[in-house]
């Protein structure tokens, strides 16, 4: 996306349940807005701290590291983990945030009824920040990622070629030590998805050294229609 696209007041709110959901959904989009001159914000509604893991509360200060990698900020905000509800205190708190960055992009979970499997935050994460995001007048893109957990509801219409900011994604995961035993977590299931969803985008081409994410496209004003499939960020 250049700046003729419309995409011109260069923001990205990102706007997840958990550490780490951001970058699990959108990691290589974020990295690959930062690197086109956006200013990339992430927003976790919880410190994610009812882990099943050892030491969820490394959670935080990994958080961090992540950020970092991307160059992106962080805010985590205190939502009880595994209990973020579609309630006054969940709306408050991502409406506050999107008055704050004014975002022309906005990221957040894929939510639908037909969606199995997925976690409940996610699902309440992604109405509210999804309801709101089309409600204030700044975001002309907005997009819902893929579930960290494979799943047959999600159906995306939209792929974003990451190949160039893949290595940004994985070290950004890897700073999520706390969570590395989770499947979903492995560099090389990563690579399998990011490679999979290539050969989507591409549909009869193979794309075996190409990887991208894969979204839900809610809103979009002022991007050429023909770019939304395996579209490239540039500058």
């Amino acid at each position: 996306m250049s700046r003729a696209d419309g995409l011109d007041a260069r923001r990205v709110l990102a706007v997840f349940a958990h550490p780490d959901d951001a970058e699990l959904a959108c990691g290589g989009t974020l990295a690959a807005f930062r690197h086109a001159g956006y200013d990339v914000h992430i927003v976790a509604l919880t410190d994610g701290f009812n882990s099943s893991v050892a030491r969820p509360q490394d959670r935080v200060r990994e958080a961090a590291a992540s950020a970092a990698i991307i160059g992106a900020t962080i805010t985590i905000e205190s939502l009880p983990d595994g209990d973020v509800r579609v309630a006054r205190e969940t709306y408050a708190k991502i409406e506050s945030h999107l008055r704050r960055v004014a975002p022309t992009v906005v990221m957040t979970h894929y939510t639908s009824p037909q969606l199995q499997d997925d976690h409940q935050d996610h699902q309440a994460t992604g109405l509210v920040a999804t309801t709101l995001a089309k409600r204030v007048p700044s975001p002309r893109l907005i997009l819902q990622g893929e579930p960290p957990v494979l799943n047959s509801g999600f159906i995306p219409n939209l792929y974003v070629n990451v190949t160039d900011f893949m290595d940004k994604k994985l070290a950004a995961i890897a700073q999520y030590q706390s969570e590395a035993s989770k499947p979903y977590m492995r560099e090389e299931a990563l690579l399998a998805r990011a490679r999979w969803w290539a050969r989507q985008a591409r549909v009869h081409e193979q794309g075996e050294d190409e990887f991208c994410e894969a979204f839900q496209l809610v809103k979009c004003r002022s991007i050429n229609p023909h770019q939304l499939i395996d579209i490239r960020i540039d500058t």
